[in-house]
């Protein structure tokens, strides 16, 4: 498991785009970060059959609640779900980062960069604060 402060795997992509397709290939980045993922806690945007069986596929425990039009919402476990909350934190962190909260960079190479840049001075200020 890794801490809140840590990204594994991130993509930019236009606002209007839809998320869920990311998720087979950013799960496949983060088993090559992380050899040894139990499960995937997303929220309902990233329901459907696509992306769950992308997560079996990899040998991960998909734990997406279903959307409230399923006739056989898949079962999700609470206390698996309540882990969501560590991504919510980071993006809470990553926001106080008033750039990278407004995307005032135009390309997607410049706001990429500044987000390395970002994710690096969470998690040095995270290591920082445990010493």
């Amino acid at each position: 498991m890794t801490d809140e402060d840590t990204v594994v795997a991130f993509e930019v992509v236009p606002g209007q785009r839809h998320d869920a397709p990311l998720l087979k290939p950013l799960l496949k980045a983060a088993v090559g970060r992380v050899p040894e993922i139990e499960e995937a806690v997303a929220d309902k945007g990233f329901d459907g059959r696509p992306q769950r069986q992308a997560c079996f596929d990899l040998g991960v425990m998909p734990q997406i609640p279903g959307r409230s039009n399923q006739k056989e919402p898949a079962e999700v476990y609470p206390e698996a779900y309540r882990e969501r909350n560590r991504v919510e934190r980071f993006f809470a962190k990553m926001k106080q980062f008033r750039r990278a909260a407004t995307r005032y960079e135009k390309l997607k190479v410049t706001f990429s960069g500044f987000l390395n840049l970002v994710f690096g001075f969470i998690r040095l200020r995270a290591i920082v604060n445990r010493a």
